[in-house]
This record gives C-alpha cells, structure tokens and sequence, in this order.
C-alpha cells in the first residue's frame, strides 16, 4: 500500500492468518450444520410427529373403533354396510386405510361394518326336473349339496319330491340344500316264469307282458336236434324273484 507517496508492503502474521481462516471454516460450518437442520432434520422430526400406525379396527364394534381412533388422533367414517356370516351386526369388517400403516393425525378411516348375516328364503322347487332345481337354487343364493333319490307314485319320474329346509324357510344366504328327486312308481315283486322249450319270439313276448326286457340271445351249439330254435337256458331261472324292468337272458339251442 501506499502512505505519503510512497510504497510500503504490510502482510498479516501467519498466526493471524491461520486463526482468521479457522474462524472461517467453523462460521461456514456453523451456517452448514443451521442449513442440515432447518431444511432436513427438523422436517423429518416434524412428519414423524404428525404420523401414527392406523389402530386394527377390524372384528371391533362401531363404538370400540371410534374410540380407537379418537385416541390414535384420527377419525373415522362409514364407507357402508356388508352381511358377514361371522361378525355381529355393527362390527368392523375391514378398513383404509390398513391396520399399521403410518396416518396423519386428524385423517379419516373409512371403515365397512356388517350386517349380520344375509338371510334369504329357499325357493319352491318340488316337481321341477332336477336340473332347473338346481338353477333356481343358485339364483336364489343357496347351493346343492345332497340328491338323494325314492320310489313314488306321486311325482314323475326325475322331478323334485321335496327339499330340505322346506320351501319357503329362511335360511342364510350360501347354505345347502338337500333335494329328493323321484324314481317313479316302486317295480312291481315278480316271479320269473319258465321260458324253456319255448321259442325266442314266444319267450320275448311273455317277458315283455310281464314288465322285464330280453337284453340278449345267444345261441348254444350241439345238443339234440329237438332243441333247435327253442330256449334251452334262461336267466334268471324259472321261480327266481325278480321286479318290474329286469333283464333276461336266453341261449337258444341250435341243434
């Protein structure tokens, strides 16, 4: 620098220089560590505070969950209503959001309570056929789960007897129901007549007037030529109890 005309050097000790420049370096380091705090730890301090696990809400009662909440600082609100086979009428059966999920205070939990179970009335299904039974069961809410079957003269042949809860009972919705389908009128106790010696036209004949049905002829080879063309055997035997629809057997000889 320059006094009174004239030129003079002046430097800092080196002391002074080095104390100037720690001061420095713990002023920026103060002012960096003022900067972490206020923009970054205090934020996160601040967030956490405002955030609390959503209480398990689920299986409590209405007036349960409300204080659950109110104690958690959060509130709670009725989405709607659902029929549960298990949970009691006013009961929480699920909510949002989720049990443990970090919420901010003063945030609302929508919650779906029950409405007991749905109960619903089973349908009229004697003397439908089995299938549309079947169909109009399902439409109804309920489900088959037994087919039982019994000789009647009563109802046709396929169709419904009678089901099990009655027509018109309340039952809850998803539950089973057992039907009895109809085999027609019971066969009739027959004894079976002698066919041997008889021809397989003739011995047709006679089993179709009773109510059974030839299911097959076979034909026997050799044996005396006064067998030829006439039942030989027949099964089930002449004498045997046998009922209405049975099957019959005949070997013919052929001599």
């Amino acid at each position: 620098m320059r006094v009174l005309g004239r030129e003079v050097n002046f430097e800092l000790p080196a002391l002074v220089k080095r104390s100037l420049f720690a001061l420095s370096a713990v002023v920026a380091a103060l002012l960096c560590a003022g900067l972490l705090v206020n923009y970054v730890v205090m934020p996160i301090i601040v967030r956490q505070g405002d955030l609390v696990p959503a209480p398990d809400l689920v299986g409590r009662s209405l007036i349960e969950a409300r204080r659950m909440v109110e104690e958690a600082g959060l509130g709670v609100r009725v989405e709607t209503e659902q029929p549960d086979p298990k949970l009691p009428v006013g009961a929480v059966v699920r909510q949002m959001p989720e049990p443990g999920v970090d919420t901010k205070r003063g945030r609302t939990i929508a919650v779906v309570v029950s409405s007991g179970l749905d109960l619903k009335v089973v349908p009229p299904l004697a003397g439908l056929t089995a299938r549309q039974a079947q169909l109009d069961a399902e439409a109804a809410g309920f489900a088959i789960s037994s087919v039982g079957e019994v000789h009647t003269d009563r109802v046709e042949r396929g169709r419904i007897v009678g089901t099990m809860p009655r027509s018109g009972s309340i039952q809850p919705a998803g539950s089973g129901i057992s039907m009895v389908v109809s085999l027609g009128p019971r066969p009739l106790a027959l004894v079976m007549p002698s066919l041997v010696g008889r021809t397989p036209e003739e011995a047709r004949l006679i089993t179709e007037q009773l109510g059974l049905v030839v299911r097959s002829v076979r034909n026997l080879r050799g044996g005396s030529r006064l067998l030829r063309d006439v039942v030989v055997v027949q099964e089930p035997v002449a004498g045997a109890r046998v009922v209405e629809g049975a099957g019959v057997t005949l070997r013919v000889g052929k001599g």
